[in-house]
């Protein structure tokens, strides 16, 4: 995945077949959220493909609307909907409060990025199997940095285990990826998450088959008596 278009395009319509059965398996609206990211990410994967269309038809750097398509999911949508998507899971309280914590720092990190795609001066360029994106400004380490916490840090404070372990996971992978190809970590970012999306699946089902519909039903009749 984010490899080559033809990589690109066939893991899109994977995952895009795991999105809709992920979605299958929503049981209450607060769920909604995370079960879509899936078919999201689907289309993620979709774009990229044609960014590397534009690079295999020899430009050395791609500008075209490809490249500010993904960089907009990437860079200003997801820094905010995966805490909002963490926080949505959660019902009222303490741990839904502190996530929503989250949804601000992604927020911050969103509105920095969105200058850079605004002022057009973002480009991607081949690094040999993976996309290198280019763009951010003087502050993109530090944009990347609370883009990081955002993302990883909202499920380690989820009340569902499965959802810690998912932020424990996403560290190690964002470790990992920075290490062996820093500069590419936008585009084999968006691999582990497709990753993600199946066990996003998973967990779903697992939720339908648990007793998680009886919480999420307990909480309903909670938050209504408030």
């Amino acid at each position: 995945m984010c490899f080559s278009a033809e990589a690109d395009f066939v893991s899109g319509a994977v995952i895009g077949a795991i999105g809709v059965a992920t979605l299958s398996q929503v049981e209450k609206p607060r769920q909604i959220p995370i079960a879509a990211l899936p078919l999201a990410f689907a289309a993620h994967q979709f774009t990229e493909g044609f960014v590397w269309r534009e690079l295999e038809g020899g430009a050395v750097h791609a500008t075209g609307p490809a490249v500010y398509v993904y960089l907009l999911f990437a860079w200003v949508l997801l820094p905010v909907i995966v805490p909002l998507a963490i926080m949505s899971l959660e019902p009222p309280g303490r741990a839904r409060r502190r996530i929503a914590g989250f949804v601000a720092i992604g927020a911050v990190a969103s509105a920095y990025l969105s200058a850079a795609l605004v002022s057009g001066d973002v480009s991607a360029h081949s690094g040999g199997h993976v996309v290198l994106y280019g763009g951010a400004g003087r502050y993109a380490d530090a944009a990347t940095a609370l883009y990081i916490v955002a993302t990883c840090g909202a499920p380690l404070l989820s009340r569902y285990r499965t959802i810690v372990w998912f932020g424990i996971a996403n560290l190690f992978a964002i470790g990992a990826i920075a290490t062996v190809q820093a500069e590419g970590l936008t585009s084999i970012w968006c691999s582990w998450a497709a990753v993600v999306s199946v066990l996003i699946f998973f967990q779903l089902v697992a939720w339908r088959n648990s007793g998680l519909r009886d919480e999420l039903e307990r909480s309903d009749r909670m938050t209504a008596a408030q």
